[in-house]
């Protein structure tokens, strides 16, 4: 028997992404609301699938090629293995939050719900508040947590962001036409340059054992790889990339306002950098000129998903975010002439650069271009979200340029120039987060588990005593866990991002399960 795995995935993919709106529908509303608000989002779902058609072509790429897809599945398993989530590898400093956020929805009753104590003089001490973030991601997992413990919550946690990665990394290779091994090298090896100013700042040394701030440019001027944000960010990039994906393979407008409203539930600044790409989409799929048969233009976009779906996950979301005052600042920034243009040059211009003759004439590629140039000079909240996240659909859709640019590119030396750069750019990031992973985690078993920092302690060499003090070090900490147990812990000292006041609340007050 042949599976129709196009169809498989895809509709895997749309599930993926409505299933933990319907989970907050069913849990965080009162019963009105999630009675009435999983209807609707039920039937979206059914009739979001029921437009997804499959390729035939792409179940040819993916039938002749077995030994290759399980190879590829075992590279990806590997990769979030050391990601640190699920608390068996190393963790870098943003678990100290998410797993705090991600403990407290396997803990509490949902809606979370906190009475805050512990902060003096902070806005929020002594108020009655609610978990209030951007949490779909982690539903799924936490809903396992419920029935089953903390511990196999992180391990669906892992398991979820696992299978979120095989549909993102499905997807691209249904975009570029390809399943090999080098898809997962442009994927996992597709980033910026922006490490070499760390460098050229600190010492790979100090960089590596996290004596040197990696952030030469600032908080704001930042951009990640694509490794980077799975290892940091993942709950709001895998859904992020992958709704891109399912609208740029051809997806059914019917389904389009649908998916695109559930990135503003899983991962709100990239809804926001996605929209000029939505109206991209739109304006390419004109049939006729705009303004001769106006509405004719809309019709193809009316469905029960795209106007009842979407209309309430956009309205939900947005009352239920609205209630958190950290999101709520914005300013408009300047920046130094030299580094900002050093910033931009290793971001993305000189990748965008050298493949620009092939795509001169593609209104894509230059609208990514002019989204990336001003996200600088805007901060939404208080750290690098704005121009971090914002930017996540802009560079995804530059990596897509990048592997077109590769695949139809005879030999040139503006290849071989890409070449070189993704070769740069993938021993880096695969390098600093996997490597660095990898050797954090055999450090802490080495440590807590054998008498080597001992031995090299003893030694006569003076590096190898240093080696054996890093390990000595180590055995008194637990650097696999990185987690402050709760959000509310006083050692937070960003609780406002995870939480608003309930006081003034509409999305409380009308909407919330009470208890």
């Amino acid at each position: 028997m042949r599976y129709n795995w196009d169809s498989i995935l895809t509709k895997s993919a749309y599930l993926y992404l409505s299933l933990p709106f319907l989970i907050f529908c069913v849990s965080w509303l009162n019963l009105p609301s999630a009675f009435a608000f999983s209807a609707i989002t039920l039937v979206s779902i059914f009739f979001s699938l029921k437009n997804v058609d499959s390729d035939p072509e792409i179940n040819f790429l993916l039938i002749k090629k077995p030994k290759t897809i399980i190879w590829a599945l075992t590279i990806i398993l590997f990769i979030i293995f050391f990601s640190g989530i699920g608390h068996y590898t190393y963790q870098n400093n943003d678990h100290l939050y998410r797993g705090a956020l991600f403990a407290d929805l396997v803990k509490y009753d949902w809606p979370v719900m906190y009475h805050v104590t512990g902060f003096p003089g902070h806005f929020l001490e002594g108020k009655t508040t609610m978990m209030t973030y951007y949490l779909g991601f982690y539903l799924p997992s936490a809903a396992v947590g419920k029935l089953f413990g903390l511990s196999a919550a992180r391990f669906a946690l892992f398991l979820w962001t696992f299978i979120g990665t095989v549909l993102v990394v499905f997807q691209v290779g249904k975009y570029l036409k390809r399943f090999n091994l080098k898809l997962l090298l442009l994927f996992f090896g597709w980033g910026t340059l922006f490490f070499i100013g760390a460098l050229y700042k600190n010492s790979f040394i100090d960089i590596y054992a996290e004596k040197a701030n990696p952030l030469w440019a600032g908080m704001i001027l930042y951009a990640d790889s694509n490794l980077g944000l799975i290892y940091w960010t993942f709950n709001q990039s895998l859904t992020a990339w992958l709704i891109i994906l399912l609208i740029f393979n051809k997806g059914p407008k019917k389904n389009l306002l649908f998916l695109y409203s559930l990135c503003f539930f899983l991962s709100p600044f990239a809804f926001v950098g996605l929209l000029p790409f939505v109206l991209y989409y739109f304006f390419t799929n004109l049939e006729g000129k705009l303004f001769q048969n106006f509405w004719k233009h809309f019709v193809p976009y009316i469905s029960f998903q795209n106007i009842l779906g979407a209309g309430l996950v956009v309205a939900l979301n947005f009352l239920y975010l609205n209630s958190n005052k950290a999101a709520k600042f914005f300013q408009v920034l300047s920046h130094s002439p030299k580094k900002f243009i050093v910033f931009m040059l290793l971001s993305w211009v000189i990748i965008a650069f050298l493949i620009s003759p092939r795509f001169k004439k593609n209104a894509l590629y230059w609208l990514v271009v002019a989204v990336l140039i001003p996200l600088p000079f805007f901060q939404q909240g208080y750290g690098i979200d704005f121009p971090g996240r914002l930017s996540i659909p802009a560079l995804f859709l530059l990596m897509l340029k990048v592997g077109q640019f590769l695949i139809e590119e005879k030999k040139s030396f503006r290849k071989y120039a890409v070449l070189a750069y993704m070769a740069i750019s993938a021993t880096w990031h695969i390098g600093f987060e996997l490597g660095k992973s990898i050797i954090w985690t055999s450090a802490e078993n080495i440590s807590h588990k054998t008498s080597i920092d001992d031995q090299l302690m003893d030694s006569d060499n003076p590096k190898l005593q240093e080696l054996g003090k890093i390990l000595k070090d180590i055995e008194g900490k637990n650097i696999l866990i990185q987690d402050h147990k709760t959000i509310v812990n006083p050692k937070n000292d960003v609780i406002w991002n995870y939480m608003a006041d309930i006081e003034g609340s509409t999305f409380y007050r009308w909407f919330a399960k009470k208890r």
